[in-house]
């Protein structure tokens, strides 16, 4: 998380980091317009630290430590899959893995199944009540980025979304090693 509020400060202080502080001074007039990325720069900011606070608040509603909700995540998004794909997909051991399993279990969030095709293996799937429950805390959130998005014109969302994959690009690129 502390790192999230790291990237979220540079990314809002880009400038003053990049350009030293008496070369900004001398380069900018005093009657200078605002530069429009500055605005966006801090929207993304501001919709970061939102969404961190939306992931705290749905943990603790739901009784979730961060790393079982991107597990969580990963078993409604993508599928459910067994806990060393899991590891793999989210850049851990398998030991630590199964302690997020195994609390997931505990709480009924998770089940551990026998695997289809292979016996020595199980497949972790969402609990019963999983997506329901859930979906009580995020549907506010989902009508209302809905409704956002059905208030632009197509073209507006054209915009939107090449500026948002670009965004997306940029945190693939920063994080591809």
């Amino acid at each position: 998380m502390y790192l999230r509020i790291l990237v979220i400060n540079i990314l809002s202080n880009i400038d003053s980091i990049l350009i030293p502080m008496d070369v900004q001074k001398a380069a900018a007039p005093q009657s200078a317009p605002r530069d429009p990325s500055d605005d966006i720069r801090a929207q993304l900011r501001e919709l970061t630290l939102r969404q961190q606070r939306f992931e705290r608040f749905l943990g603790r509603k739901l009784h979730v430590d961060p790393a079982g909700l991107a597990v969580m995540d990963h078993l409604v998004n993508v599928a459910p899959t067994t806990p060393s794909e899991l590891a793999r997909h989210l850049g851990t051991s398998t030991a630590a893995m199964t302690l997020v399993i195994d609390r997931l279990a505990a709480g009924g969030h998770v089940r551990r199944e026998p695997h289809p095709t292979d016996r020595r293996k199980v497949v972790v799937t969402p609990g019963e009540d999983w997506s329901a429950t859930a979906f009580e805390y995020v549907a506010p959130l989902i009508s209302g980025i809905t409704a956002a998005t059905e208030e632009l014109a197509p073209d507006e969302r054209a915009v939107v979304a090449r500026f948002l994959a670009r965004a997306v690009a940029a945190y693939d690129t920063a994080t591809s090693s």
